[in-house]
């Protein structure tokens, strides 16, 4: 915490947004706001040179949040990453815990409440705050029970390239039986009805890699027809989430400011 009490970096594209909070943390005897920025080019720097208390972040993509995160990680380790977004699609969310952010608020929250969690990550590093519509934290809790084999996997990957079973069976050199039994599994470990709704679904829950799509006639598509296989790095786990929230923020309308103590599982199981 900084000589003038908890630091802040903040980073946020929407420039209403960004000095409106700088000013209403500023106003805080306890916060010292010492910088608002726009691109991850100027977060870095910035974060680098501080190495502030908190930072809080969105992006206009969730791939962007994500990098972002990754990024500030690599420069200033220590400082408590807040996303403070209006996006909360569970695989974002599922992504951001396994970056270890300390807090995952959508911008329904109200000022006090996001000066509120500003001030608990800070007393309370080895917790972890988030506030999020009910539905997207039951389907990232759902997804964090699926774990797909490793040969599931491989599998999984081949239908997304729009290969036959024979194919797959081919390039894997197992039985098509083989094949089939491994994607009876996966249909009933992901409530699939077809391959495309198998390839979809695990997408959405960072089960396979995003280079590789499916199109309505069951076609690969992958940005030259080349098969790229392998499991998106950021669903090996690069961190495990957990904690427990002290109370600080308040729930409101649909969201609700839950504890989130379970730690999610690598999903590329053996």
């Amino acid at each position: 915490m900084g000589n003038n009490g908890i630091t802040v970096l903040l980073v946020d594209d929407q420039t209403l947004l960004r000095e409106t909070l700088c000013h209403a943390l500023a106003a805080q005897s306890d916060i010292e706001v010492i910088g608002g920025v726009t691109n991850d080019e100027m977060a870095i720097h910035v974060a680098a040179k501080t190495k502030p208390d908190v930072i809080l972040l969105d992006g206009a993509e969730p791939c962007e949040i994500i990098s972002r995160i990754a990024g500030l990680r690599q420069v200033s380790p220590e400082s408590h990453c807040i996303v403070l977004t209006s996006l909360h699609h569970p695989a974002l969310i599922e992504h951001a815990l396994r970056l270890q952010v300390s807090g995952f608020l959508t911008k329904s929250l109200n000022r006090e409440e996001v000066v509120s969690a500003i001030r608990s990550v800070s007393r309370h590093p080895d917790q972890m705050l988030l506030a999020v519509p009910k539905e997207s934290l039951a389907a990232v809790l759902r997804a964090s029970q699926v774990r797909l084999s490793s040969r599931e996997l491989q599998i999984m990957e081949k239908v997304a390239l729009g290969l036959s079973n024979g194919q797959i069976a081919s390039r894997l050199a197992i039985t098509e039986s083989t094949v089939k039994r491994h994607l009876r599994n996966v249909f009933e470990k992901l409530g699939a009805v077809s391959r495309i709704d198998a390839v979809n679904k695990a997408k959405s829950m960072l089960v396979l890699g995003s280079t590789a799509s499916v199109n309505g006639n069951g076609q690969a598509n992958d940005n030259g027809s080349r098969e790229k296989g392998g499991v998106n790095a950021a669903s090996r786990g690069v961190g495990k989430g957990r904690g427990s929230v002290p109370g600080a923020a308040r729930a409101n309308g649909h969201e609700a400011v839950v504890p989130y103590r379970a730690p999610l599982g690598v999903m590329a199981g053996s």
